[in-house]
């Protein structure tokens, strides 16, 4: 669910994609965090209904304005043990870089600390489940999850390139595709590697995945920058059943400039409805940021590109037929303001996507809505966003939360602030956030109800 926008690193980066030099995708913040220090009071048991993570029990209270301000329902964390097995007993910390849901209901959170890396499951009935990471492993920012209910991170160790694996719903581990058979047959010589950031020796640095998904036959879809001597661009690949991998989507492009790729950018973020999937020009100053698999076979695509000094953004569908189309949210765009402010009570119309502000922490689409995460920060009354009665450890977190707004966005391109938090994904007509005290590096993951 990741679409993370990094202007002064892909900045930095330009005039090496288009020279054929390399670079690789760094995160200047570590999500690596010192042991919790809070002390929460355990949540109450659930009733929930079996086919969700159960949430809090106890009823909210009686709503000033109910029509605005739905309910915030915990559905873990906030409790006072790190290693309980209910969900909402549970003391949980580290930062979480990704969520996404299988189709049973189970929510995967893939959650990095200094001590303890690891993909945390929350099933349905409330029971929480940890598989952990090797800490040689680092750890990708990517997770997907199959139809099976198997959750694919990438994960690299040392100066290795990573490797996409599938970690089983028991818990067993396994490598499905590496960067090197990721790449094979295009014309690339070190795609997007840049200059290490932990000591690694210049050419070193690894090289990645900007993005995966499973498609509903339960294929590894992904996305890498091809930067090569005769070509350099973004392209979308498929693993198939029998283990060979093919492209599926765009078409690198070599230009002799960097002004000349930028140039071509707005062409290649912004595609003519219709074009053909194996012809969609792509350029060296745009990347694949995020790809989301959608039931009917449809993949979602979020990309970024530096266009006249800024970065610019669109959300994409590559069709189960072969072409690339726009969606209604394909005019996102970060370069001409800071974008609306955020409303003090959830759902409140706010404008048109053109307004929306600049796309920072994610992007999730369901049944014809698309919710993304945009840098604008929280009014300076949270309290409508957290419309609940919870436990004092929950309200703990709650209170020091600092989200950014998650925006949501309507089929006619209308959009209002969701929710406010750090990670989110929409499933069963709910938006799921993640909140998070980060002095106490404790979290919560909360739900609330879309409304109709």
């Amino acid at each position: 669910m990741r679409f993370v926008h990094r202007l002064l690193a892909a900045t930095a980066a330009l005039s090496l994609l288009v020279s054929g030099c390399s670079a690789t995708r760094t995160d200047s913040a570590s999500a690596d965090h010192p042991d919790p220090a809070g002390q929460p009071s355990s949540a109450q048991p659930s009733t929930a209904q079996p086919s969700e993570p159960q949430p809090s029990s106890e009823q909210p209270p009686e709503s000033t304005n109910p029509q605005v301000a739905p309910r915030f329902e915990i559905v873990a964390g906030g409790g006072t043990d790190a290693n309980a097995t209910q969900a909402l007993g549970a003391k949980i910390g580290g930062a979480v870089w990704d969520i996404e849901f299988a189709r049973d209901g189970t929510a995967n959170l893939l959650i990095n600390s200094l001590d303890h890396k690891r993909l945390e499951r929350i099933r349905p009935d409330g029971t929480r489940t940890v598989v952990p990471l090797d800490q040689a492993w680092r750890m990708g920012t990517e997770i997907a999850v199959g139809p099976d209910g198997s959750a694919y991170i990438d994960l690299r160790i040392g100066t290795k390139k990573n490797t996409v694996y599938r970690i089983k719903p028991a818990g067993s581990l396994e490598p499905v595709i590496d960067y090197d058979t990721a790449i094979s047959g295009l014309d690339d010589s070190a795609s997007l590697q840049a200059a290490p950031s932990n000591g690694e020796q210049s050419g070193q640095a690894p090289s990645d995945f900007t993005a995966f998904t499973v498609d509903p036959a339960g294929r590894l879809v992904f996305a890498v920058n091809v930067n090569g001597k005769a070509q350099a661009g973004a392209v979308v690949r498929r693993v198939e059943a029998d283990g060979t991998v093919r492209t599926i989507a765009g078409k690198p492009a070599k230009f002799t400039t960097v002004d000349a790729a930028k140039a071509a950018t707005p062409a290649a973020i912004w595609p003519p409805a219709g074009t053909r999937a194996l012809d969609w020009t792509t350029t060296a100053t745009m990347r694949i940021t995020q790809l989301e698999s959608q039931p009917d076979g449809t993949i979602t695509l979020g990309t970024d590109g530096v266009i006249s000094g800024a970065v610019d953004f669109s959300v994409l569908a590559i069709t189960s037929s072969g072409t690339v189309n726009r969606l209604a949210a394909s005019q996102l765009t970060g370069s001409a303001s800071f974008g609306a402010q955020v409303a003090e009570a959830p759902f409140t119309r706010e404008g048109h996507i053109q307004a929306i502000g600049v796309l920072s922490n994610g992007m999730s689409a369901a049944a014809g809505l698309l919710a993304v995460g945009t840098t604008q920060p929280p009014p300076q009354d949270t309290s409508r966003y957290y419309n609940g009665k919870y436990t004092p450890g929950q309200r703990a977190i709650l209170g020091k939360a600092r989200g950014r707004a998650i925006r949501l966005i309507r089929p006619d391109g209308s959009f209002s602030t969701a929710a406010l938090g750090e990670n989110f994904v929409l499933h069963g007509g709910y938006l799921y956030v993640v909140e998070r005290n980060s002095l106490a590096d404790e979290l919560v993951l909360g739900r609330v109800k879309i409304p109709a």
